[in-house]
Protein backbone atom coordinates (compact mmCIF):
# COMPACT_ATOMS: atom_id res chain seq x y z
CA UNK A 1 0.00 0.00 0.00
CA UNK A 2 0.67 3.30 -0.84
CA UNK A 3 0.55 6.39 2.05
CA UNK A 4 0.17 9.94 1.77
CA UNK A 5 -0.62 13.22 4.15
CA UNK A 6 -3.34 15.59 4.20
CA UNK A 7 -2.09 19.11 5.68
CA UNK A 8 -4.27 22.26 6.29
CA UNK A 9 -2.09 23.85 3.35
CA UNK A 10 -4.10 21.23 1.09
CA UNK A 11 -7.62 21.86 2.14
CA UNK A 12 -8.78 24.80 -0.20
CA UNK A 13 -7.12 22.37 -3.10
CA UNK A 14 -9.07 19.46 -1.64
CA UNK A 15 -12.68 21.46 -0.95
CA UNK A 16 -12.31 22.80 -5.14
CA UNK A 17 -11.57 19.76 -6.63
CA UNK A 18 -14.35 17.74 -4.33
CA UNK A 19 -16.58 20.20 -5.09
CA UNK A 20 -15.97 20.07 -9.00
CA UNK A 21 -16.10 16.36 -9.05
CA UNK A 22 -19.28 16.76 -6.72
CA UNK A 23 -21.32 18.45 -9.58
CA UNK A 24 -23.47 20.62 -7.05
CA UNK A 25 -23.83 18.78 -4.51
CA UNK A 26 -22.58 16.61 -1.64
CA UNK A 27 -23.19 19.23 0.38
CA UNK A 28 -21.57 22.71 0.95
CA UNK A 29 -17.19 22.69 0.75
CA UNK A 30 -17.11 25.49 2.63
CA UNK A 31 -18.45 25.17 5.79
CA UNK A 32 -16.46 20.90 5.71
CA UNK A 33 -13.55 22.68 4.69
CA UNK A 34 -13.67 25.08 7.68
CA UNK A 35 -14.43 22.25 10.04
CA UNK A 36 -11.39 19.91 8.66
CA UNK A 37 -9.04 23.12 9.11
CA UNK A 38 -9.95 22.50 13.12
CA UNK A 39 -9.12 19.15 13.11
CA UNK A 40 -5.73 19.93 11.58
CA UNK A 41 -4.81 22.56 13.27
CA UNK A 42 -4.77 19.96 16.23
CA UNK A 43 -3.68 16.85 14.72
CA UNK A 44 -1.19 18.70 12.11
CA UNK A 45 -1.71 15.70 9.36
CA UNK A 46 -3.86 12.66 8.16
CA UNK A 47 -3.04 9.69 6.73
CA UNK A 48 -4.58 8.49 3.35
CA UNK A 49 -4.05 4.93 2.01
CA UNK A 50 -3.40 4.78 -1.81
CA UNK A 51 -3.74 1.74 -3.94
CA UNK A 52 -4.43 -0.34 -1.08
CA UNK A 53 -3.76 -4.13 -1.71
CA UNK A 54 -6.52 -6.75 -1.02
CA UNK A 55 -4.80 -10.00 -1.23
CA UNK A 56 -5.11 -11.83 1.97
CA UNK A 57 -6.09 -8.82 3.99
CA UNK A 58 -9.40 -9.22 5.89
CA UNK A 59 -9.21 -5.39 6.99
CA UNK A 60 -13.12 -3.84 7.67
CA UNK A 61 -13.97 -0.51 6.18
CA UNK A 62 -16.55 1.77 7.01
CA UNK A 63 -18.59 4.87 4.95
CA UNK A 64 -19.00 7.44 6.82
CA UNK A 65 -21.22 10.56 5.86
CA UNK A 66 -23.55 13.39 5.70
CA UNK A 67 -27.22 12.17 4.66
CA UNK A 68 -29.69 15.17 3.80
CA UNK A 69 -30.67 17.92 1.76
CA UNK A 70 -27.24 20.09 1.84
CA UNK A 71 -29.24 23.28 1.97
CA UNK A 72 -30.09 22.25 5.13
CA UNK A 73 -26.28 22.46 6.36
CA UNK A 74 -26.13 26.18 5.84
CA UNK A 75 -28.41 26.90 8.67
CA UNK A 76 -28.09 23.79 10.96
CA UNK A 77 -24.21 23.70 11.89
CA UNK A 78 -22.72 20.25 12.86
CA UNK A 79 -20.39 20.37 15.70
CA UNK A 80 -18.11 17.82 13.55
CA UNK A 81 -18.35 15.44 16.34
CA UNK A 82 -21.80 13.36 14.95
CA UNK A 83 -20.34 11.23 12.28
CA UNK A 84 -17.34 10.02 14.54
CA UNK A 85 -20.16 8.89 17.61
CA UNK A 86 -21.98 7.36 14.52
CA UNK A 87 -18.92 5.51 13.51
CA UNK A 88 -18.69 4.33 17.28
CA UNK A 89 -22.14 3.35 17.72
CA UNK A 90 -21.93 0.84 14.73
CA UNK A 91 -18.42 -0.58 15.96
CA UNK A 92 -20.25 -1.02 19.89
CA UNK A 93 -23.38 -2.66 17.59
CA UNK A 94 -22.01 -4.93 15.26
CA UNK A 95 -18.47 -5.72 17.11
CA UNK A 96 -16.03 -4.78 14.28
CA UNK A 97 -12.99 -3.20 14.61
CA UNK A 98 -12.85 -0.24 11.75
CA UNK A 99 -9.65 -0.46 10.35
CA UNK A 100 -9.97 1.98 7.57
CA UNK A 101 -12.88 4.68 6.93
CA UNK A 102 -13.87 5.25 3.53
CA UNK A 103 -15.78 8.71 1.50
CA UNK A 104 -19.09 7.21 -0.31
CA UNK A 105 -18.86 9.81 -2.75
CA UNK A 106 -16.30 12.22 -3.30
CA UNK A 107 -18.64 16.09 -3.41
CA UNK A 108 -18.70 18.99 -1.29
CA UNK A 109 -18.49 18.09 2.71
CA UNK A 110 -18.66 14.44 2.10
CA UNK A 111 -15.54 14.59 0.68
CA UNK A 112 -14.18 16.08 4.34
CA UNK A 113 -16.74 14.62 6.32
CA UNK A 114 -14.65 11.48 6.52
CA UNK A 115 -11.65 12.80 6.81
CA UNK A 116 -12.69 14.59 9.82
CA UNK A 117 -13.86 11.44 11.27
CA UNK A 118 -10.30 9.94 10.59
CA UNK A 119 -8.74 13.03 12.70
CA UNK A 120 -11.31 12.61 15.58
CA UNK A 121 -10.55 8.45 15.75
CA UNK A 122 -7.21 8.07 14.31
CA UNK A 123 -8.42 5.66 11.97
CA UNK A 124 -6.79 6.33 8.35
CA UNK A 125 -8.55 6.92 5.42
CA UNK A 126 -8.34 4.82 2.06
CA UNK A 127 -8.56 7.03 -0.93
CA UNK A 128 -10.89 6.29 -3.16
CA UNK A 129 -15.35 6.02 -2.80
CA UNK A 130 -18.46 4.93 -4.07
CA UNK A 131 -19.37 7.22 -7.17
CA UNK A 132 -16.19 8.97 -8.75
CA UNK A 133 -19.17 12.04 -7.88
CA UNK A 134 -21.81 12.54 -5.73
CA UNK A 135 -25.53 10.96 -5.69
CA UNK A 136 -28.45 11.76 -3.96
CA UNK A 137 -29.17 8.32 -2.65
CA UNK A 138 -27.89 5.66 -0.63
CA UNK A 139 -28.03 2.81 -3.17
CA UNK A 140 -26.93 5.20 -5.67
CA UNK A 141 -23.02 3.36 -4.81
CA UNK A 142 -20.49 1.38 -6.77
CA UNK A 143 -20.55 -0.65 -3.78
CA UNK A 144 -23.97 -1.61 -4.16
CA UNK A 145 -24.22 -1.95 -7.88
CA UNK A 146 -21.37 -4.95 -7.27
CA UNK A 147 -23.12 -6.90 -4.31
CA UNK A 148 -22.36 -4.54 -0.88
CA UNK A 149 -25.46 -3.82 1.12
CA UNK A 150 -25.52 -0.34 3.41
CA UNK A 151 -27.14 -2.52 5.81
CA UNK A 152 -26.56 -2.47 9.37
CA UNK A 153 -26.32 1.46 8.96
CA UNK A 154 -26.25 4.09 11.95
CA UNK A 155 -27.57 7.73 12.00
CA UNK A 156 -26.78 9.65 14.39
CA UNK A 157 -27.86 13.83 15.09
CA UNK A 158 -26.50 16.89 16.50
CA UNK A 159 -28.76 15.90 19.54
CA UNK A 160 -27.55 12.48 20.24
CA UNK A 161 -30.03 10.44 19.31
CA UNK A 162 -29.20 7.07 17.00
CA UNK A 163 -30.67 5.09 14.91
CA UNK A 164 -29.99 1.57 13.79
CA UNK A 165 -31.65 0.06 10.42
CA UNK A 166 -31.37 -3.36 9.03
CA UNK A 167 -32.72 -3.09 5.32
CA UNK A 168 -33.90 -5.83 3.08
CA UNK A 169 -32.09 -4.00 0.29
CA UNK A 170 -30.68 -0.85 -0.83
CA UNK A 171 -34.22 0.89 -1.86
CA UNK A 172 -35.53 0.09 1.67
CA UNK A 173 -32.42 1.39 3.43
CA UNK A 174 -32.59 4.51 1.65
CA UNK A 175 -36.50 5.17 2.18
CA UNK A 176 -36.02 4.33 6.00
CA UNK A 177 -32.76 6.47 6.61
CA UNK A 178 -34.49 9.36 4.70
CA UNK A 179 -37.71 9.65 6.71
CA UNK A 180 -35.31 8.65 10.00
CA UNK A 181 -33.42 12.13 8.37
CA UNK A 182 -36.39 14.70 7.91
CA UNK A 183 -37.47 13.67 11.26
CA UNK A 184 -33.95 15.10 12.57
CA UNK A 185 -33.92 17.73 11.10
CA UNK A 186 -33.38 17.17 7.32
CA UNK A 187 -29.57 16.56 7.89
CA UNK A 188 -27.96 13.50 10.12
CA UNK A 189 -24.18 11.61 10.24
CA UNK A 190 -24.44 8.27 8.81
CA UNK A 191 -22.38 5.26 8.82
CA UNK A 192 -22.57 1.76 6.57
CA UNK A 193 -21.30 -0.06 3.73
CA UNK A 194 -18.98 -2.16 5.75
CA UNK A 195 -16.96 -4.45 4.27
CA UNK A 196 -13.53 -6.10 4.13
CA UNK A 197 -10.79 -4.70 2.11
CA UNK A 198 -10.70 -7.40 -0.84
CA UNK A 199 -14.39 -6.35 -1.73
CA UNK A 200 -13.65 -2.42 -1.53
CA UNK A 201 -11.08 -2.77 -4.02
CA UNK A 202 -13.11 -4.68 -6.59
CA UNK A 203 -15.96 -2.50 -5.84
CA UNK A 204 -14.67 1.17 -5.46
CA UNK A 205 -13.60 3.86 -7.28
CA UNK A 206 -10.28 4.45 -6.14
CA UNK A 207 -7.90 7.26 -6.23
CA UNK A 208 -10.51 10.16 -6.33
CA UNK A 209 -9.30 12.18 -3.17
CA UNK A 210 -5.67 12.34 -4.96
CA UNK A 211 -7.78 13.24 -8.03
CA UNK A 212 -10.01 15.99 -6.20
CA UNK A 213 -6.60 17.45 -4.99
CA UNK A 214 -5.01 17.46 -8.33
CA UNK A 215 -8.41 19.38 -9.75
CA UNK A 216 -8.53 21.76 -7.00
CA UNK A 217 -4.79 23.07 -7.69
CA UNK A 218 -5.38 23.24 -11.13
CA UNK A 219 -8.48 25.38 -10.17
CA UNK A 220 -6.72 27.90 -8.05
CA UNK A 221 -3.87 28.68 -10.75
CA UNK A 222 -7.10 28.90 -13.15
CA UNK A 223 -5.89 26.29 -15.53
CA UNK A 224 -9.19 25.42 -16.25
CA UNK A 225 -7.88 23.87 -19.75
CA UNK A 226 -5.51 21.73 -17.55
CA UNK A 227 -8.95 20.75 -15.75
CA UNK A 228 -10.52 19.62 -18.92
CA UNK A 229 -7.83 17.92 -20.84
CA UNK A 230 -7.04 16.36 -17.51
CA UNK A 231 -10.62 14.56 -16.77
CA UNK A 232 -11.22 14.54 -21.24
CA UNK A 233 -13.97 17.15 -20.56
CA UNK A 234 -16.20 19.55 -22.34
CA UNK A 235 -17.70 23.06 -22.17
CA UNK A 236 -21.33 23.11 -22.95
CA UNK A 237 -22.43 26.45 -22.34
CA UNK A 238 -22.04 29.81 -21.13
CA UNK A 239 -24.61 32.21 -19.92
CA UNK A 240 -26.24 34.03 -17.18
CA UNK A 241 -28.06 32.43 -14.62
CA UNK A 242 -31.82 34.35 -15.18
CA UNK A 243 -33.62 32.11 -12.93
CA UNK A 244 -33.58 29.47 -9.93
CA UNK A 245 -36.62 27.13 -8.43
CA UNK A 246 -35.48 25.38 -5.31
CA UNK A 247 -37.15 23.52 -2.85
CA UNK A 248 -36.69 21.02 -0.25
CA UNK A 249 -38.56 17.90 -0.63
CA UNK A 250 -38.84 14.33 1.07
CA UNK A 251 -35.53 15.16 2.38
CA UNK A 252 -33.81 16.70 -0.70
CA UNK A 253 -32.54 20.11 -2.57
CA UNK A 254 -34.86 19.58 -5.68
CA UNK A 255 -35.75 22.35 -8.32
CA UNK A 256 -34.02 23.36 -11.78
CA UNK A 257 -31.91 26.09 -12.90
CA UNK A 258 -32.57 28.20 -16.41
CA UNK A 259 -29.52 30.12 -18.02
CA UNK A 260 -29.62 32.35 -20.50
CA UNK A 261 -26.45 32.13 -22.86
CA UNK A 262 -24.03 34.54 -23.94
CA UNK A 263 -20.82 34.57 -26.44
CA UNK A 264 -21.37 31.99 -29.01
CA UNK A 265 -24.66 30.35 -26.76
CA UNK A 266 -26.57 34.28 -26.97
CA UNK A 267 -30.55 33.24 -28.19
CA UNK A 268 -30.09 29.93 -26.23
CA UNK A 269 -31.17 29.09 -22.80
CA UNK A 270 -30.24 25.82 -20.74
CA UNK A 271 -31.95 24.38 -17.96
CA UNK A 272 -30.40 22.12 -15.73
CA UNK A 273 -32.04 19.95 -13.04
CA UNK A 274 -31.02 18.96 -9.77
CA UNK A 275 -31.90 16.72 -6.47
CA UNK A 276 -28.97 17.72 -4.53
CA UNK A 277 -26.70 17.23 -7.35
CA UNK A 278 -26.98 18.27 -11.19
CA UNK A 279 -28.82 15.70 -13.30
CA UNK A 280 -29.67 16.67 -16.84
CA UNK A 281 -28.64 19.61 -18.93
CA UNK A 282 -30.72 20.43 -21.78
CA UNK A 283 -31.60 23.22 -24.37
CA UNK A 284 -35.30 23.63 -25.96
CA UNK A 285 -33.45 21.71 -29.25
CA UNK A 286 -30.92 19.16 -27.27
CA UNK A 287 -29.93 17.24 -24.41
CA UNK A 288 -26.48 17.71 -23.62
CA UNK A 289 -25.71 15.98 -20.75
CA UNK A 290 -27.50 13.43 -18.08
CA UNK A 291 -26.55 12.01 -15.13
CA UNK A 292 -24.42 9.47 -14.65
CA UNK A 293 -21.82 11.38 -16.21
CA UNK A 294 -21.14 14.65 -14.42
CA UNK A 295 -22.56 18.32 -15.14
CA UNK A 296 -20.08 20.82 -13.45
CA UNK A 297 -21.08 24.81 -13.52
CA UNK A 298 -18.65 26.80 -12.94
CA UNK A 299 -18.15 30.82 -11.75
CA UNK A 300 -16.89 32.18 -15.10
CA UNK A 301 -15.04 34.80 -13.43
CA UNK A 302 -13.05 32.82 -10.07
CA UNK A 303 -13.77 29.20 -12.31
CA UNK A 304 -15.05 28.44 -8.37
CA UNK A 305 -17.35 25.36 -8.93
CA UNK A 306 -20.79 26.42 -7.43
CA UNK A 307 -23.31 24.09 -5.41
CA UNK A 308 -26.77 23.66 -6.53
CA UNK A 309 -27.95 25.48 -2.94
CA UNK A 310 -25.67 28.32 -3.96
CA UNK A 311 -26.23 28.84 -6.86
CA UNK A 312 -28.37 32.20 -7.42
CA UNK A 313 -29.85 34.57 -10.22
CA UNK A 314 -27.23 37.18 -11.97
CA UNK A 315 -24.30 34.68 -11.62
CA UNK A 316 -22.44 34.37 -14.91
CA UNK A 317 -21.44 30.61 -15.30
CA UNK A 318 -19.73 28.32 -17.59
CA UNK A 319 -21.44 24.42 -17.88
CA UNK A 320 -19.03 21.96 -17.84
CA UNK A 321 -19.46 17.87 -19.02
CA UNK A 322 -17.28 15.74 -17.79
CA UNK A 323 -17.50 11.99 -18.36
CA UNK A 324 -18.22 9.43 -15.81
CA UNK A 325 -16.17 6.84 -14.45
CA UNK A 326 -16.23 3.33 -16.35
CA UNK A 327 -18.05 1.59 -13.52
CA UNK A 328 -20.72 4.16 -13.30
CA UNK A 329 -21.85 3.22 -17.23
CA UNK A 330 -22.37 -0.96 -17.16
CA UNK A 331 -25.82 -1.90 -17.64
CA UNK A 332 -26.04 -2.81 -14.13
CA UNK A 333 -24.56 0.67 -12.98
CA UNK A 334 -27.25 2.75 -15.58
CA UNK A 335 -30.56 0.79 -13.11
CA UNK A 336 -29.66 2.75 -10.22
CA UNK A 337 -27.90 5.98 -11.60
CA UNK A 338 -28.96 6.74 -15.01
CA UNK A 339 -31.54 9.05 -16.06
CA UNK A 340 -34.48 6.87 -15.75
CA UNK A 341 -33.63 6.06 -12.40
CA UNK A 342 -34.53 9.31 -11.57
CA UNK A 343 -37.55 9.44 -13.75
CA UNK A 344 -36.39 10.87 -16.60
CA UNK A 345 -37.03 9.06 -20.11
CA UNK A 346 -34.22 9.76 -21.55
CA UNK A 347 -31.64 6.93 -22.46
CA UNK A 348 -28.72 7.68 -21.38
CA UNK A 349 -25.92 8.58 -24.16
CA UNK A 350 -22.42 8.99 -23.35
CA UNK A 351 -21.24 12.52 -23.08
CA UNK A 352 -18.40 11.96 -25.86
CA UNK A 353 -21.30 10.37 -28.29
CA UNK A 354 -23.62 13.50 -27.07
CA UNK A 355 -20.96 16.08 -28.15
CA UNK A 356 -19.82 14.52 -31.11
CA UNK A 357 -23.29 14.34 -32.67
CA UNK A 358 -24.03 18.18 -31.46
CA UNK A 359 -21.01 19.19 -33.72
CA UNK A 360 -22.10 17.21 -36.69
Amino acid sequence: METYYITVNDINNLTIGASFLGTGGGGDPYIGGLMLKKELINKGKLEIVRKPKSIGNDSFILGSAMMGAPIVMIEKLPNSSEAKKALEAYSNITGYKIDYITPLEIGGVNSTIPLITSAKTGIPLIDGDGMGRAFPELQMTTFYFYGVQPSPMVIFDERGNVSIIQGIDGYWTEKIARIITVRYGGSAYIALYGMNLHTYVKTAVLDTLTLALEIGELLNQKKLDDVLQRLNATILFKGKVSDVFRRVEKGFSKGHVIIEGIEKHANTSLRIDFQNEFLVAKTNRDTLVTVPDLIVVLDMFSFKPITTDRIKYGQRVIVIGVPSNERLRTIEALKYVGPKAFGYNIPFIPLEKRVKDLEN
